[in-house]
């Protein structure tokens, strides 16, 4: 629409700037929803794009082969946790077991090997509970009873303390000439004096 177009109605020239005004707030409002439209389907038409390429890429692939790959992966995550807590078990087993053996004072690193794999086998008649083996000082007297020098009982260790303190305050005797009273004597070197 023209001024002239307008003039040729019968309008004045203001009453055809008013008629310009108004239409063009009108113009200006419609072109933000258009502009705000052609933004719209700008972002929709890229997300599309993406979307189709994501889906290419999921061509091929069979659903139920990803349900059993899952299936196996879980199984594989509880087998790895059931093993982890079993081989913490045993570590503590073996920890609470070298504590006692110490406390018994079974020294020798074979009798102690032996005896730990003893007590964890599954035949060995203890029952492992409450962070300790039930029946653990019965398997320790027959251990004794069959080996008498596995460790020594209370009342040995007070035998061999008293018969050490015993020694210790023994005379000891030695040669004429410094030895120690068996074996070879030395043979006496006199001192050079000048």
């Amino acid at each position: 629409m023209k001024t002239e177009e307008l003039t040729n109605l019968g309008l004045t020239k203001e009453q055809a700037d008013a008629v310009f005004a108004l239409a063009g707030k009108d113009i200006e409002k419609y072109k933000k929803q258009v502009a705000d439209l052609t933004a719209e389907k700008d972002g929709l038409s890229a997300r599309l794009i993406t979307a189709e390429d994501t889906l290419k890429g999921f061509e091929g692939i069979d659903p139920a082969a990803i349900h059993d790959e899952i299936a196996k992966w879980k199984q594989a995550a509880e087998d790895a946790e059931k093993s982890y807590a079993q081989k913490i078990l045993q570590r503590d087993q073996r920890d609470w077991i070298g504590a006692k053996l110490n406390e018994y004072g079974v020294t020798s690193p074979f009798a102690r090997r032996q005896l730990t794999s003893d007590v964890m086998a599954a035949d060995s008649g203890l029952t492992w509970k409450d962070g300790s083996f039930f029946g653990f000082d019965d398997f320790m007297k027959k251990a004794k009873e069959q080996d008498s020098g596995l460790y020594q009982t209370a009342e040995e260790k007070a035998a061999a303390e008293a018969a050490a303190a015993a020694q210790k305050k023994a005379p000891s005797f030695v040669g004429p000439t410094g030895g120690d009273g068996g074996g070879e004597p030395k043979k006496y070197v006199p001192p050079k004096i000048f």
